[in-house]
């Protein structure tokens, strides 16, 4: 059982340092990051994708045809190279439809708290400042969508700060 307990944290510890590391490169460096991941992807697909071409070529000498080993390699070759070319710009598209969904959502729920007010002695002001503050994203996000991206890199690096930190506080419930 101790042997279970030291294992538990110390891959707690290695978590946390993981997540700091990671999250601070996030954090710090989003755009090389993004760029970084997008052909991190596009290589794990070419890769991939040779490694069923390798496949299926061999099925195929053994005296098969086009099977789906290869028909799977090439189209993972074919997403790599659409990935690798295409990848930012479709980042960037994601913020200015998520912009879009939220501007909606915040003239929606502004309006409901005009229309929908049932106690008197409840302050609606909370409820306009979430709206207001809904509607200010949403606008950022359409106006500038290719910053957007490199703020939700940052966001997500600093959760996965705060992350770490919070994993090596659990390694305290562990003795």
């Amino acid at each position: 059982m101790d042997k279970l307990v030291k294992n538990i944290k110390r891959n707690m510890w290695l978590r946390a340092a993981i997540f700091i590391i990671l999250g601070l490169v996030l954090a710090f460096y989003p755009k090389p990051s993004l760029n970084g991941l997008v052909k991190l992807m596009a290589l794990y697909l070419a890769i991939m994708g040779v490694i069923d071409l390798i496949g299926g070529n061999k099925e195929r000498a053994q005296g098969g045809s086009l099977n789906g080993t290869m028909i799977g390699g090439i189209i993972k070759l074919v997403g790599a190279i659409f990935v690798y070319f295409f990848a930012k710009s479709l980042l960037n598209a994601i913020p200015f439809i998520l912009g879009i969904v939220l501007l909606v959502h915040g003239i929606n729920y502004v309006m409901q708290l005009r229309g929908h007010r049932q106690f008197v002695n409840v302050s609606p002001l909370p409820g306009y400042i979430y709206g207001i503050l809904l509607i200010v994203a949403a606008v950022v996000m359409i106006l500038n969508p290719f910053g957007a991206v490199t703020v939700l890199v940052q966001v997500f690096g600093w959760i996965l700060v705060v992350m770490g930190i919070f994993e090596i506080f659990g390694t305290r419930f562990f003795k």
